[in-house]
């Protein structure tokens, strides 16, 4: 695919070339596709029968990434590097050398995203250790590759991002909790669930404790007309029994994990997909299940970015 002007290339020295686009998206959106796998596997290099197989990231100064592409032929491409900063959602900077040396040596990427108006305009720096390197780069289809994910991202972009990401097998660890445990009629969720979450947090914080993750909710049994659940916050140590608040656990146990990206009215679709996904692998889920909202209102104003993630415990 040809670039089709969307995408701007200059060489502000001898060692670098600059990539600007424009996307009608804000930053968030762009900074997580360039940083979360379930996201970059969509978009990144995936074209002409090209797969992202492997997308592993350690999201942390003097993290590693290792991506491997895959072509139709079973061939594989791979680079790999190091984060050197980290400002989300706002820069980026990591090394980067492939497996098979398309070019000399190492470069250093430097991703910037600016946001005016909902939409954020990508500049995308690559500082090199020659100009030959650099020149090399400027010959190859480089530029064609590049505008062509980005066209892809775009289209990204633009569709709702609440699917759910590809669910995952994991096995978690006992993690202490508190807990408040409610048994309500369906039609009175929303009216709880901020209270509770201020009481909560309230007693967790009176105790001198403090939350080590998001908070969530525990889903003992749905029916039609009840919701019987657990609000709770994974806590440092085991809270004392205050009012509704109590101690609990999250135990260690096998769990079909994924992440549902979008407002919460999305959430009965995403458990229906990764429920269908649970059933196409021959697995046998336990009849509770655990929402951990890592982000939400609190995060930013924008639903589409909210995420969710979803973990069924697995039997056998």
């Amino acid at each position: 695919m040809k670039n089709t002007g969307n995408l701007k290339v200059s060489t502000p020295s001898d060692l670098e070339l600059t990539m600007t686009r424009v996307f009608n998206a804000p930053r968030r959106l762009v900074f997580d596709a360039h940083t979360k796998p379930e996201l970059l596997k969509r978009w990144l290099g995936v074209h002409r029968g090209w797969s992202l197989a492997v997308c592993d990231i350690d999201l942390r100064v003097g993290g590693a990434y290792r991506y491997v592409w895959r072509g139709p032929d079973r061939k594989d491409m791979g680079v790999r590097g190091v984060f050197r900063e980290i400002v989300a959602p706002e820069r980026l900077v990591n090394t980067e050398r492939f497996d098979d040396a398309w070019y000399t040596g190492e470069a250093l990427n430097t991703l910037l995203l600016t946001e005016e108006g909902g939409k954020t305009t990508l500049t995308s720096t690559m500082r090199f250790e020659s100009k030959d390197a650099r020149d090399e780069v400027l010959r190859s289809p480089m530029e064609q590759g590049v505008a062509s994910g980005y066209d892809m991202l775009e289209q990204l972009l633009a569709s709702p991002l609440s699917g759910i990401a590809t669910p995952q097998i994991t096995q978690t660890e006992d993690q202490p909790i508190a807990v408040i445990h409610v048994t309500i009629p369906r039609a009175e969720i929303q009216q709880v669930m901020g209270p509770g979450i201020s009481e909560l947090m309230a007693t967790v914080a009176a105790q001198g404790l403090k939350p080590t993750g998001p908070w969530f909710t525990h889903h003992l049994r749905i029916t039609p007309d009840t919701f019987d659940f657990e609000i709770g916050v994974p806590v440092t140590t085991p809270v004392k029994a205050a009012g509704r608040v109590k101690p609990g656990l999250w135990p260690a146990m096998k769990v079909a994990r994924s992440v549902y990206q979008g407002p919460y009215e999305g959430l009965g679709q995403a458990w229906g997909e990764f429920g269908a996904w649970i059933e196409q692998q021959g697995l046998t889920p336990a009849q509770d299940l655990w929402e951990v909202y890592v982000a939400g209102p609190e995060s930013g104003p924008d639903p589409k970015t909210w995420r969710t993630e979803l973990n069924r415990p697995l039997l056998g």
